[in-house]
């Protein structure tokens, strides 16, 4: 088999460990880099990547993350695109002028948002759980200066989520406002179901825009449901994790591994970011606890950070996702927890039993070894495409 790999300039967390899977099994594959500044229309992009389709022969393209100008070309050309993507939700504007193109194999790790897709008729759109390269991190070793670097009670990595929430809360009514903030306050209660969805009714987005019009009678701008959505969860989930980690570290060290330091952090050790393909393994593996806090909007599926903490050999302490516990058992492979109180006796318990600890987190491990490779998990991914691996 031969493929032509889509990779996005900037660079993306999964790309190595994929490729190392196709070497393995004797795949051959070009890489092409690029970075869009429009998603959905670059003439030059297209006729470049028309070109590279045409002067060899592919069986297929593949990328990590959907992209609508590789769907489009691969169309056009009669090849294959499959593409298997760890951003939930997708980011892709207008995504369904291109989802259902015929030769479109798309894999989604979050079971919820595959069946919502498949509802609305686009059957070329699959549940695949994203995957772990156990035997990379297991390569990965502390030095003693390292460890004494890394080490602490409780680490988190990840974004404080800048949200356009407060933003567009300002340009609402009384009404509306205090709908919203009932909203928040609900689904900021509940773990392991995403209602906010069913609630920004077509009649309140209606209402919402109509008064950004009385606003500014001249204006363009119409926010998307969904658009509305995505900022509703980014702000619940920032306040998640400013509670969580202030609570922690109240009790114990707390190291932060993220791009920006948030003034809201007390007590905190904000260690600044950390790099994908080394030093995060170093801190799941130095950390007596590794906390993950899932984007709210992320209804069921198993995220990757939590999955490279498993394949760390990291214990993991993960707020209840529907996914996480179908194939992990509670307690014995991972830890969840279902409120902030709850999260906070269970990390106090587990930091002081370390021999429990260290068994759970073993215990992770070796199943997602065995469930989550790359090579189980890109198997499946071509079979379900049509095609041999």
């Amino acid at each position: 088999m031969k493929l032509l790999i889509f990779e996005w300039a900037a660079g993306t967390f999964t790309y190595n460990d994929i490729a190392e899977s196709f070497s393995r099994h004797g795949i051959s594959y070009k890489t092409v880099s690029y970075q869009f500044n429009n998603k959905n229309e670059d003439e030059f992009f297209e006729r470049r990547f028309t070109k590279l389709l045409k002067d060899d022969s592919y069986d297929a393209v593949f990328s990590v993350n959907y992209f609508p100008l590789v769907a489009v070309c691969c169309h056009k050309n009669s090849i294959p695109y499959i593409s298997w993507s760890y951003d939930n939700p997708l980011d892709v504007p207008d995504i369904e002028k291109t989802l259902g193109l015929v030769g479109n194999h798309v894999f989604l790790f979050d079971r919820i948002q595959t069946e919502g897709y498949r509802r609305m008729g686009y059957t070329n759109v699959y549940h695949m759980p994203l995957a772990v390269n156990c035997e990379r991190l297991e390569r990965i070793k502390l030095t003693k200066q390292e460890e004494r670097l890394y080490t602490s009670d409780v680490s988190f990595v990840g974004r404080m989520y800048d949200s356009m929430f407060g933003h567009y809360r300002e340009l609402m009514d009384d009404y509306c406002k205090g709908y919203i903030d009932s909203v928040v306050e609900a689904q900021a209660k509940i773990f392991g179901y995403w209602f906010v969805n069913e609630m920004l009714t077509e009649s309140l987005m209606k209402r919402v825009n109509d008064h950004f019009r009385e606003l500014q009678p001249d204006t363009q701008f119409v926010l998307p449901k969904e658009a509305l959505a995505y900022a509703v969860a980014a702000q619940i989930t920032k306040n998640d994790r400013l509670i969580l980690l202030n609570l922690l570290a109240k009790r114990m060290k707390v190291n932060v591994y993220s791009w920006t330091n948030c003034d809201f952090l007390q007590n905190v050790n904000y260690m600044g970011s950390c790099d994908y393909y080394g030093q995060m393994t170093k801190v799941f593996k130095a950390s007596a606890i590794n906390l993950n806090i899932t984007l709210k909007i992320l209804q069921s599926g198993i995220p990757l950070r939590a999955m490279d903490i498993l394949g760390a050999g990291g214990f993991l302490l993960s707020n209840y996702q529907p996914e996480l516990a179908e194939y992990f058992v509670d307690g014995q492979d991972v830890v969840m927890y279902e409120s902030m109180e709850d999260a906070m006796e269970k990390a106090i318990f587990y930091k002081e039993h370390e021999e429990i600890r260290r068994r759970i987190a073993a215990n992770g491990h070796d199943k997602a070894a065995v469930l989550f490779s790359y090579d189980t998990q890109l198997c499946k991914i071509f079979e379900t495409s049509g095609l041999a691996f």
